[in-house]
């Protein structure tokens, strides 16, 4: 009892009391503090323990030392009849009171006024991550339901045996890719990086999908042994791999496992196939593989490929005549004989119309008809045909392709313009659309693209039509660079310098344009390149009468070439060509509108 009246009679009580108190309030203001300006978490944790350790020595100093009128002295040191001690305890009375006092209005202003608040801004953080996490889970289903298919590495001791290797991959692509819910890299995209260097993360970076489909096929004889793996692009796990060891006629039950496997992993329902007709899976052994190295050559575009591709699917379609991608596939390999002056439009057009009454949602044989209609000057037609190719599978480039030149033909020029956007986008190695796409930009007056899709073309192995490129600085009235061009692009040939630095000269002084005419008298020149410079030179007339069915038309929807759509020869190519028809169906392009006499495209 004697320690508790000297513990209080040296006002250790009321120093410590007055301690902790200060400390909450200084621990509160400090939080507030910190918060603000945003300082680290071990600074608030640095300070509670600098206060929890000077807790015992503020109360060791209160017992030791006391507060007089000549400063602070040990507490032995000091008389006890004239100990102040008394005097300082009514001091720390009142400041103890004065903390208390500030500490509950503090703590009453948190209360009432900073929890209401909290309380409103925490529901409304909660609300936002809630909605952020919904979405977030919808942004990751939806993107986390897209693969692409690699083509399958041929481990064949046979190297020639890499159709196979190649026809097993795409099979699987198409089986996943008639699935609504899942985005399916488009074959032409996901076959580009085949042998490529590159990981598997930048592949389907660049594809768009968050897993890709990799694998190989070892065929020897009747015997072939497939290994596939589903990968996990943005970490490199493997979701799934399996290794299928079978007997060669199995291979359409292992094609059917795969895809099954893959949508399983991907949460998505494979249709079932209920035809009335031959399918792939229908085939023989002997069959399939004669089909799968048709298509392999068909895609090699040479003529000896393309001879041997149309001997394989003839003998498939023997023994299988209602086989609806067979006739397809030949009608393919005949349409490129058909491009090449050989003959077989109608048996192109016979193939293409079996094949859509066997099966209505072939993409293919869509796309055939409309190339053979736009042939046959049924424009309106061909366009609906390549649509419904384009609905029917979205993710192949061709049919984009074919379509913006329709839409250019028939002078729709932004149309054009997207729809060959797409084809690049979903192929963009391909060498013809990236041309087309800059001749599209070329006459929407965007030259700078323009340049730069010519430049692809021409990297890309298209070197045919590199002159395009002095046309573009021509177009910007550049004629330095102009000849610049001329003399530094690779691939051009000597008389296509020649006949550029006459054009070139002929633009300058106009007095020497008769110059340039008497040069492309000389037979095998490109009617595309003429047509253009006749244009630069403004000589349209010319143009249309020299090439009656060639690319005049396509360059006329230019607007700095829009005195061309006045000359009676352009009016002539617009009833040749049955454009009408299609601005009946479709409405008039921007640059022409309906008159009682019909359509007029001059310009105002």
């Amino acid at each position: 009892m004697q320690i508790f009246k000297e513990l209080q009679r040296r006002n250790v009580f009321r120093v410590s009391i007055g301690y902790i108190v200060s400390s909450w309030l200084l621990i509160q203001v400090a939080d507030i503090v910190l918060e603000t300006i945003a300082a680290p978490d071990w600074v608030m944790k640095t300070l509670m323990l600098v206060l929890a350790l000077g807790f015992p020595v503020v109360a060791f100093f209160s017992w030791a030392y006391e507060v007089t009128p000549d400063g602070i002295k040990r507490e032995s040191e000091v008389d006890r009849a004239q100990s102040t001690s008394h005097i300082t305890g009514r001091k720390l009375d009142r400041a103890i009171v004065a903390v208390l006092v500030i500490a509950l209005a503090y703590f009453a202003y948190d209360k009432f006024v900073l929890s209401a608040n909290r309380e409103a801004a925490l529901v409304e953080a909660a609300t936002q991550t809630a909605s952020e996490q919904v979405a977030n889970e919808e942004l990751a289903t939806e993107s986390g339901r897209s693969i692409a298919v690699l083509p399958f590495v041929n481990m064949s001791a046979d190297t020639n045996n890499e159709y196979f290797s190649d026809g097993v991959s795409e099979e699987i692509l198409n089986a996943l890719a008639a699935v609504p819910e899942l985005k399916v890299a488009a074959r032409t995209s996901a076959f580009a990086f085949k042998g490529s260097n590159k990981s598997i993360a930048e592949i389907a970076a660049e594809l768009g999908v968050s897993h890709v489909l990799e694998g190989s096929v070892r065929k020897a004889g009747d015997q072939v042994r497939i290994t596939a793996q589903l990968i996990k692009a943005d970490d490199g796990f493997h979701l799934w791999s399996q290794t299928y060891d079978r007997e060669l006629t199995n291979i359409f039950a292992i094609q059917d496992e795969i895809a099954g496997s893959i949508a399983e992993m991907l949460e998505v329902q494979l249709l079932g196939e209920q035809k009335n007709f031959t399918t792939t899976k229908d085939l023989s052994p002997e069959n399939y593989e004669k089909f799968l190295k048709a298509r392999f050559l068909m895609r090699r575009r040479n003529d000896d490929a393309m001879n041997e591709a149309e001997t394989l699917t003839r003998q498939v379609l023997s023994e299988a005549p209602d086989f609806p991608q067979g006739q397809v596939q030949l009608a393919e390999i005949l349409t490129q004989s058909v491009r090449h002056g050989k003959g077989g439009t109608e048996e192109v057009r016979a193939l293409a119309s079996s094949a859509i009454a066997l099966d209505p949602d072939l993409p293919a044989a869509h796309m055939i008809q409309g190339s053979l209609a736009s042939r046959n000057n049924d424009i309106l037609g061909g366009i609906h045909h390549l649509q419904k190719a384009i609905e029917l599978d979205p993710n192949e480039s061709r049919p984009h392709h074919w379509l913006g030149i329709e839409y250019n033909k028939t002078g729709y020029l932004e149309k054009a313009r997207q729809q060959l956007q797409i084809a690049v986008d979903l192929e963009p190695d391909h060498a013809n659309a990236n041309g087309y796409l800059g001749f599209v930009l070329m006459l929407l007056g965007d030259f700078e693209r323009a340049r730069f899709h010519y430049a692809e073309q021409s990297r890309l192995g298209n070197m045919s039509l590199n002159a395009r490129l002095v046309h573009v600085d021509i177009l910007t009235g550049d004629l330095h660079k102009a000849r610049q061009t001329a003399a530094e692009t690779d691939n051009i040939d000597t008389e296509t310098r020649k006949r550029l630095a006459l054009l070139i000269n002929a633009i300058e002084d106009p007095s020497k344009t008769s110059q340039y005419l008497e040069y492309i008298k000389q037979p095998g020149l490109n009617e595309w390149l003429i047509t253009d410079e006749l244009f630069q030179l403004g000589l349209y007339a010319e143009a249309m009468r020299l090439y009656e069915d060639g690319p005049s038309l396509l360059m006329s929807w230019a607007d700095y070439w829009s005195e061309a759509r006045a000359l009676p020869e352009f009016e002539q190519f617009l009833k040749t060509r049955n454009i009408f028809p299609v601005w009946d169906a479709l409405g008039p392009p921007p640059m022409c509108r309906k008159t009682s006499q019909g359509y007029d495209c001059r310009k105002d």
